[in-house]
């Protein structure tokens, strides 16, 4: 049985990092999402960031790009208790690796709800998704680490 342990942290900051709109008037119809995430950490802070990065297409043609960041340090404890001397890595546990990309997403719902209405877009929806659906393993950080994980295709309206 593994060793558990209680891993503390808190959300630093949220930044928008991209937000563009490439139309003079939002489509009618559906639209396509790619999406993706992101994890790179700042080793020697213990601060671990989370990148949602979303790109509304219609006909392949980009109607909007949004990239939010959230950043989360984790106190030293923690983050020790996360180390792993074998790998020189440090080893985040899969239901905390959702839970913060849970957050990220929830961010980026906010923030996509008010930069539209800033920019007298319509409602522009981020579909529902669980974190728990696209990422399904621990999540190892060297020292220099930069990690995406695919999303799974949104499609259809927002």
């Amino acid at each position: 049985m593994e060793k558990q342990i209680q891993i503390q942290f808190r959300l630093l900051d949220v930044k928008q990092l991209q937000f563009v709109s490439l139309t003079n008037q939002w489509p009618d119809g559906e639209l396509q999402i790619t999406n993706q995430l992101q994890f790179n950490a700042d080793i020697d802070k213990r601060i671990l960031h989370c990148v949602a990065h979303y790109e509304y297409k219609q006909n392949s043609i980009t109607q909007l790009l949004l990239s939010v960041q959230s950043s989360f340090e984790f106190t030293r404890d923690s983050w020790s208790a996360m180390y792993r001397l074998q790998g020189d890595e440090w080893v985040l546990p899969v239901g905390l690796v959702q839970h913060l990309a849970d957050v990220t997403i929830g961010a980026t719902r906010g923030i996509l709800a008010i930069r539209s209405e800033e920019n007298g877009l319509p409602r522009v929806i981020l579909p529902m998704m669980a974190a728990a659906q696209f990422v399904k393993t621990d999540l190892h950080l060297k020292r220099n680490p930069q990690h995406t994980i695919p999303m799974p295709s949104a499609g259809g309206k927002a």
